[in-house]
């Protein structure tokens, strides 16, 4: 019965830090970055389409580095669990 309480109690907590977060995220909102995109979009990318603009020139270097730190780790997790195989099946 206490631990039904507790978790009630934790719960409700958590709950209301929850709301008092989100009633600060409002209070910081700004709207000055989608102002400029929307604005700008065009005459910086020539893109009609606003998402395609940011995804295609503001965020091509990001994306690509991205995909090319993802492509690092899966080969390096490949290479690994080659490594691993191949010692398993000495030691046997």
């Amino acid at each position: 019965m206490i631990k039904r309480i507790l978790l009630i109690g934790m719960l409700i907590v958590i709950l209301w830090v929850f709301i008092v977060a989100i009633d600060d995220c409002r209070n910081l909102l700004s709207t000055s970055s989608k102002d400029y995109y929307v604005a700008n979009t065009f005459s910086d990318t020539g893109s009609r389409n606003v998402v395609t603009g940011i995804y295609l020139d503001y965020r091509l270097f990001d994306s690509l580095f991205e995909a090319g730190i993802l492509l690092i780790a899966v080969s390096g997790i490949i290479f690994i669990a080659k490594s691993d195989d191949s010692y398993a099946d000495k030691e046997m």
